[in-house]
Parts: structure tokens; sequence; C-alpha cells
């Protein structure tokens, strides 16, 4: 029997990690995951998986197509050669079980449990970022999107982000190629946090800390990406207004660019640069990245899944 604690780092440790021993083929790896719909597809459900999850071995019994349909991890250990495959059953021994029993909430019914990541009518990001780390770890793309798409949600809803110690969660557990990093910085770059700041005096992974820095003082390609961009032409000098970034006149003598969103303006030159400082904005309409369509472009990852409609 082989476990996956050969494979990936405890969850304390650093996550840039080697490759799985597992190796998945090539066409697996490529191959779009079709939905599941459990009640046409529980009659075909016959065969069991037995997982051992945390320290103690807790017995899991699972339908193996549910296992394998969402996660690549369990797909190769399953389906192959290996110890795993012959005998049907995967030690987790560093995997949480709590953690553990959020996901298969999640492979049953593709639905989180709001009562899970809020504590004292708080959000957790935590117990998200725990999740984002195990569907990491297990190859669960599908995962992996809604977890992002939750705390982007959250953090609009509840006009939070994470707090310190979360920080050394993203940065200790999970892998630096990870979306979701990208999407924790961009919500500090973005969102107004004078507050959190005030009320949380702790301190915050020094890498983090560098990454939001330099964020704020490199222009970037996601303060553009957010904007849907079209052609703009004002009829008259009145109409005229200053691009967003330099803020030279935009003219009517010439076609200039636009967003649909947040109706601001940008030169030609500008726009071409694709590039441009995240500075949180105060206004009544404001083009988020993580919010609308643009998110599935900025943030998800459909390697194994379909494309957002």
């Amino acid at each position: 029997m082989i476990s996956n604690s050969s494979m990936y780092p405890p969850s304390h440790a650093k996550c840039d990690h080697e490759p799985s021993l597992l190796q998945v083929p090539a066409e697996t790896q490529k191959r779009k995951v079709q939905s599941f719909n459990i009640r046409t597809e529980f009659k075909a459900m016959h065969d069991m998986a037995e997982l051992r999850v945390g320290a103690e071995a807790v017995r899991f019994v699972i339908h193996r197509n549910i296992l394998t349909h969402h996660s690549t991890f369990f797909r190769a250990a399953l389906n192959g050669a290996f110890a795993e495959g012959l005998s049907q059953t995967v030690t987790l021994p560093t995997e949480s079980l709590d953690t553990f029993e959020l996901f298969l909430h999640w492979a049953y019914t593709c639905t989180l449990d709001p009562k899970a990541y809020f504590k004292d009518a708080k959000p957790a990001y935590y117990v998200l970022l725990h999740l984002y780390g195990l569907a990491d770890r297990l190859a669960v793309e599908g995962l992996r999107n809604l977890v992002l798409d939750t705390i982007s949600s959250l953090a609009d809803q509840t006009n939070s982000v994470l707090t310190p110690s979360d920080t050394f969660i993203l940065y200790d557990t999970i892998p630096s190629s990870a979306p979701i990093r990208r999407l924790v910085l961009d919500l500090f770059a973005f969102k107004k946090t004078d507050k959190l700041l005030d009320e949380h005096p702790d301190e915050w992974h020094p890498q983090f800390t560098r990454d939001l820095v330099v964020k704020l003082k490199r222009p970037e390609e996601v303060a553009m990406q957010r904007h849907t961009l079209i052609t703009w032409k004002p009829e008259h000098w009145q109409e005229s207004m200053g691009c967003a970034i330099c803020s030279e006149v935009l003219h009517p003598y010439g076609n200039h660019v636009g967003c649909s969103g947040c109706e601001k303006k940008f030169c030609n030159r500008c726009a071409k640069a694709k590039r441009a400082l995240c500075v949180f904005e105060d206004g009544r309409v404001v083009c988020k990245p993580w919010n609308g369509k643009v998110r599935c472009r900025i943030y998800h990852e459909h390697v194994e899944t379909a494309e957002c409609p």
C-alpha cells in the first residue's frame, strides 16, 4: 500500500513540492472531465474504494467513480498497477479529517456548506485555504476553482480579506504557482484594507509582504485585464476625458479605448501596454478582477474541467 505522504509534504511544510511519483498519462491529463450527475450515474456506481485518512487512519469507504471522476490523483492511484490499484485502498496520513470531510461533501454534492467557513459570524478563510491545499494535493481542479470563487464572493459580501495568520497557510502549504496566491494579492491591492491592518497587529508572512509591495509598485497586467475594453470616441470636446492611467487628454479626433463596465477611458498607448498600477478605487462602479466572467480568465484552471459559460 502506498500513501500520498511520499508524494506530498505534510500540511505544515513548504509546498513547492516534487512531482508526484504516480505519473498520470498525458492523455488523461488533457482529458476534460464531463459534468457528473449523481442521480443518473448512481446506478452504475458499484465499486467502492477504501481511504484511510489522518494519523489515526480513519477509514472511509467511498464510491470509486466519485473519486476517479473528480481527482487525477485518485484516477492514477485506483486505476493503476500500483499497490493502491490492486487493493483499492489509499492512505492519506497527513491530511486533516475535517478538511477531508469537506472534500467528500463537495465530491458528492459539488457544493460547499457555508457553515463550514463561517466561525462566530465571521469568514474563516483558513478553512478554505486548507481545502484548496487538499484539492491541490489530490489534483482536484474543479474544487480549486470553486474555492477561488467562494473566497472572491466572501471577500466582497463581508468586505473582508485574509488575516495575517492566513497568509502563513497560503505561503507555507500551497505552491507558489497556485492561482489562489494571485487572487489574495489582488484582493489586498484592490480593496480598502486599512481597518484590517489596524485590527490585526500580528506578523504577516514575509514573502506575502514582499509580493504585495511589488504588486503595488509595479504595473501589472491584471489592472487592465479586469476591464472590458471597447473602442471609444468622444463626439466633441465637451465629452473629452483624460486617460485613467497617464491623464493624457483624449481628443475627439481619434479612436480611443473605454471600459464598458466602469466607463474609464484610456489612450491607445496605455491600452496597448496592457499594464497599470493596482490601486484601491472608491466609486460606485469599480471593475474588480475577481468579479464576473473576467474571474475565470484570470484565476481559473481549465485543463481537466470544462470552460465556464
